[in-house]
């Protein structure tokens, strides 16, 4: 096939890749997004070193959500941007991979190989079309999924170069020492990356030697193997312990706990739920309420072991004469050890943004399979099959996104399929609580405690929703059981000083502030909220040193920086003031209490220009009060 032919099929990925996610640039951040991105704009990060100790794990993704915000601050379209472009490059890659593993010293000479260029292209379609990918696509934070599977696939596809280079030796380890630095990139992205050394040795095993593989030192792929395991559990213990293995205790909106074992048993299903999710991609839901295994002969249970089991066996069986159906099996089994095996990563049992790294030995399998079955004879019939999939999986990706656009749709689309799960109803009472009917968030409140009455979040989210709705002593007694389940939660502290605030109880308050920011010191809120109580009380320095500490934290804190521009404007400092309102707008353009202030201070500066075109804009925005008094004494038309 000549470059044209394979440069179109590339674009065609490309293409195939966009249309899928086109519709998914301005869906709004979701769940955790905001907690790796507050993470990600703290101020305190002064130098390399405390950025790391910031972010011990994963420092490497936290530091593209640092570049992406510095170019975008809160502008969705950019951190999508970067998604999809990363999902492009990863979908390349795949078709690279593909590519050369049907050129190895062992596949070269199998009657499919003579198809690599199409297998590899149809690969690297299904694996962008999918969409069990939106969720490490669309959904911003696992950008640590699809990145660390970038560095995977690179890593891997620079050994293979470096081990069947033919030249001089100083190249083949430029090859290999790049294989090593792509691979300590993954991991300081995500600690799936653990089991690239065991992926370069498989496929060392499979593919680059046709004489029989012997396990000896002077092995390359098992001397880069050793060298990257030993730096990966160099870096995985200075941030973890043998702790890993330990039971999960309650938390993450759960009300049990979760053993290794018990862990390990849902695991069986929870994979199996994955092959049929990559099968038949329909029901997906981004909250699954999956029930826990607790002994391994529970029928389900045990049924999936030995379907899990029997798969491995056919991979075994396959070997010698379907070899690429078999690597697609142990590469799939092999990439999911980290997040479904032993180790007890969370409560969560299932997520769809796990089968990331692992679906490339699915499609690798599944296309391989379509060849070796209709061979040349029916190889047209094979790939237009395959073309039917890939459209149609690009069709309910894109449709899979529209239930990304915000977290209205997102939670009501989990409620309709958990609807008895306590996460999802909290979380649905959120979306209504942000849109602001508070009458429907505290009934989906209450229908998480009934369900978990012992996860202080939804205590804190009801106080939340009592208060708004003027039930302030249910919402008291909501935040002071929040508080009592967990007594380091500084969100219940801050808003019950928020509470105290209202009743006008300013030391109960100032109380609560100064607990929240004793627990954390990088909690910008409470700042800015005892800086309005100093302000109030006309300790106007004390209020001006709050208000620069939260903006010393978060940047773009747009209320602070209003904040401090209005103190500025009680001490009749207008300037500095304007400079603050400047600053508040920039953050949030709709901010029409900031065009107000703003013209107020301009006003007083005797520049009517400007102050009546600030009090136009704040009235557009709808808070007209400035507008009509420059209106009545005639500065205004």
């Amino acid at each position: 096939m000549d470059n044209k032919k394979e440069l179109f099929l590339i674009l065609t990925i490309v293409i195939a890749g966009i249309i899928s996610y086109s519709n998914s640039f301005d869906c709004s951040f979701h769940f955790d997004d905001t907690h790796f991105l507050d993470i990600s704009v703290t101020n305190d990060v002064a130098n390399v070193v405390d950025w790391i100790r910031l972010a011990p794990s994963r420092p490497l993704g936290i530091l593209t959500f640092a570049v992406n915000y510095n170019l975008h601050q809160l502008d969705v379209w950019g951190y999508h941007l970067v998604n999809l472009f990363i999902h492009l490059i990863n979908a390349l890659l795949v078709y690279w991979l593909t590519w050369i593993t049907l050129s190895s010293p062992v596949m070269k000479d199998d009657p499919i190989s003579r198809n690599k260029t199409i297998i590899a292209f149809m690969t690297g379609l299904l694996f962008v079309t999918h969409p069990l990918a939106t969720q490490s696509v669309t959904y911003i934070v696992q950008r640590f999924a699809s990145l660390a599977t970038l560095f995977y696939l690179l890593s891997l596809i620079l050994f293979i170069r470096g081990r069947l280079w033919q030249g001089d030796r100083n190249t083949s380890l430029l090859f290999f020492s790049a294989s090593i630095f792509s691979g300590i990139c993954g991991m300081l992205t995500k600690e799936i990356v653990f089991t690239l050394p065991f992926a370069i040795l498989l496929y060392d095993y499979f593919f680059l030697k046709a004489s029989p593989w012997k396990l000896e030192l002077k092995n390359k792929g098992l001397m880069v193997s050793f060298i990257m395991l030993t730096i990966f559990l160099l870096l995985i213990f200075r941030v973890r312990s043998v702790n890993v293995f330990h039971t999960v205790e309650p938390g993450q909106g759960y009300a049990y706990s979760i053993s290794m074992q018990e862990y390990l048993f849902t695991q069986f299903r929870v994979i199996l739920t994955y092959i049929r999710l990559l099968i038949l991609p329909f029901h997906q839901n981004f909250d699954y309420d999956y029930p826990v295994s607790t002994t391994l002969f529970h029928i389900k249970t045990f049924l999936s072991f030995l379907a899990l089991l029997g798969i491995a066996l056919t991979g075994f069986l396959l070997f010698k004469k379907y070899r690429l159906i078999a690597f697609g099996i142990f590469w799939f089994i092999l990439t999911l050890l980290v997040e479904s095996s032993i180790i007890p990563i969370s409560q969560n049992v299932i997520y769809e943004h796990r089968t990331y790294l692992s679906s490339f030995g699915f499609f690798i399998a599944l296309t391989g399979g379509f060849f070796y079955l209709f061979q040349e004879k029916h190889l047209r019939i094979g790939v237009f099959i395959l073309l039917v999939i890939a459209s149609l999986n690009a069709t309910l990706a894109y449709q899979r996104n529209k239930i990304w656009q915000d977290e209205y749709t997102l939670w009501a689309d989990c409620l309709k399929k958990s609807p008895n799960k306590a996460r999802v109803n909290n979380n649905f009472g959120n979306a209504l609580f942000n849109k602001g009917d508070y009458e429907k968030a505290l009934y989906y409140y209450n229908k998480a405690i009934f369900i978990n009455n012992h996860y202080a979040d939804y205590y804190n989210n009801r106080g939340t929703a009592m208060s708004a709705l003027g039930y302030t002593q249910k919402a008291l007694e909501d935040y002071n059981e929040a508080i009592r389940l967990k007594p380091d939660y500084v969100d219940a502290y801050n808003n019950r000083g928020i509470l105290y605030d209202k009743l006008g109880q300013y030391p109960q308050a100032i109380q609560d502030y100064n607990e929240t920011i004793r627990r954390n010191h990088h909690y910008a809120n409470a700042y800015n909220n005892r800086g309005t109580i100093y302000g109030r009380q006309g300790q106007y320095q004390k209020a001006i040193n709050d208000f620069n500490k939260a903006i010393t934290i978060k940047s773009n804190h747009a209320l602070a920086h209003h904040n401090l521009g209005y103190v500025y404007s009680l001490l009749g400092q207008y300037q500095p003031a304007i400079k603050h309102y400047n600053n508040a707008i920039t953050y949030d353009p709709k901010y029409s209490v900031a065009y107000q202030s703003r013209a107020i201070a301009y006003l007083k500066l005797g520049n009517t220009k400007q102050g009546c075109f600030d009090a136009q804009r704040a009235c557009m925005l709808g808070n007209c009060t400035t507008l009509k008094s420059a209106q009545a004494i005639g500065l205004c038309r």
